[in-house]
């Protein structure tokens, strides 16, 4: 089996990558892992316990071809030798003498010698739709786990979507947005958190005096206009927010005039759970999410969820008490929820973030998840086996 992923060293996808390989791993099948993007041994995705190989396709390259080799020295030797050798074999000169298409050689390759792949990327990942179409031609199933909301498609991605053998999906609002295809063969698997043992060690919160934002400092997520309509609400609250991103100086810069606002960058994950357990509510401003894993964290530690309709919240939220929604884009939606708040009493906060835990114990747990993966995956192998079986058959007696 291969996995194979666009992943660096921090965020969603490195860990969800290596959760799936991990539970694999439980059931003694070795994956081996491939990055079609540059990542650290400090990534997250050794947090997690997988046997077989990981690597990127920068390695791979680097170590099969000297010319590639070559031309990684050049940028290597530039850069001071910032990072190792092979994570400069894409740079732009290599790109010219035809990166790209060694790399999907090599990722032809690994798919030929794989009984199934599970892609862990978006639909518009590089690579995505070659593997796709590639292992269609020579009959390897192939499992996409999307990462991010799914955009619009246009009718040429929606014919090599319809090669993928199945798809898991967060929610089924995600999967919807695929409702065009002829064929969209898919499974509903959501995430669990990855400190599971300690976020479930919080003592449930009894009140809302401080908000908890954690992710990318990018537009999508919404977190500038939070910010700004944070200093228009007269409400004795404080917002720390934790991530890093392309509005992070704007947003560091706001800071500095708010006494209630503070902007801390990236925290590796030990750290996160003391800012979690130190927070009332995590609010999550976002225009599009596939999950996000953050409200998980919330339900798993007690704590509150202040959230835009947003990926797979509604859905983890359907039968709950915690109904604090609010639009991104009304200020006024946002008043409305601290409003509501307010008027809780510590008991009922408390009882609020018990149910949020008591949610995620019976459908989000890392338990839970993991044999959902390997049930789903196993069990298309399984077809897979029985339709060669049969095609043999039917080749036998002819």
């Amino acid at each position: 089996m291969s996995i194979i992923s666009p992943f660096k060293d921090v965020g969603g996808r490195e860990l969800e990558t290596g959760f799936i390989a991990q539970s694999l791993n439980d059931s003694n099948y070795c994956s081996q892992i491939i990055s079609t993007t540059n990542f650290t041994l400090d990534s997250q995705i050794f947090d997690f316990n997988i046997k077989g190989s990981i690597v990127s396709i920068n390695l791979l390259i680097c170590k099969k071809y000297l010319w590639f080799r070559i031309l990684a020295w050049f940028s290597y030797l530039k850069s001071n030798r910032k990072y190792q050798l092979h994570n400069y074999t894409s740079n732009s000169l290599a790109r010219k003498f035809g990166y790209n298409k060694y790399a999907l050689k090599i990722l032809k390759g690994i798919v030929s010698e794989s009984d199934v792949v599970v892609l862990c990327m978006q639909i518009g990942s590089a690579y995505a739709k070659e593997i796709v179409e590639y292992a269609h031609s020579i009959h390897t199933p192939v499992v996409m786990r999307t990462t991010s909301k799914i955009p619009d498609l246009d009718k040429s991605q929606e014919l090599w979507l319809e090669k993928v053998s199945l798809f898991i999906h967060h929610s089924e609002i995600n999967a919807s947005r695929l409702a065009s295809l002829s064929t969209h063969n898919y499974a509903i698997i959501d995430q669990c958190v990855y400190q599971e043992e300690m976020m479930l060690q919080i003592e449930p919160v009894k009140k809302c005096k401080s908000l908890l934002y954690i992710g990318r400092l990018s537009s999508e997520k919404g977190i500038l206009e939070l910010v700004n309509y944070f200093k228009k609400i007269n409400y004795p609250l404080s917002l720390t927010i934790i991530g890093y991103g392309p509005l992070y100086n704007q947003i560091n810069e706001i800071s500095n005039t708010m006494d209630n606002l503070d902007v801390l960058g990236h925290i590796n994950q030990i750290d996160l759970i003391n800012y979690i357990q130190a927070s009332d509510a995590l609010i999550i401003p976002s225009y599009e999410e596939a999950g996000p894993l953050v409200g998980l964290e919330a339900m798993a530690s007690a704590r509150l969820i202040i959230s835009t309709s947003t990926g797979a919240m509604p859905e983890r939220l359907r039968n709950a008490s915690n109904q604090f929604w609010f639009d991104i884009t009304d200020i006024e939606s946002l008043k409305v929820v601290f409003n509501k708040i307010n008027l809780l009493s510590s008991d009922q906060i408390k009882n609020i973030a018990v149910e949020n835990r008591t949610i995620y114990l019976q459908d989000y747990k890392s338990e839970v998840i993991s044999d959902l993966y390997r049930k789903t995956i196993f069990s298309l192998l399984k077809d897979e086996l029985e339709i060669k079986k049969n095609k043999n058959m039917i080749y036998d007696a002819d």
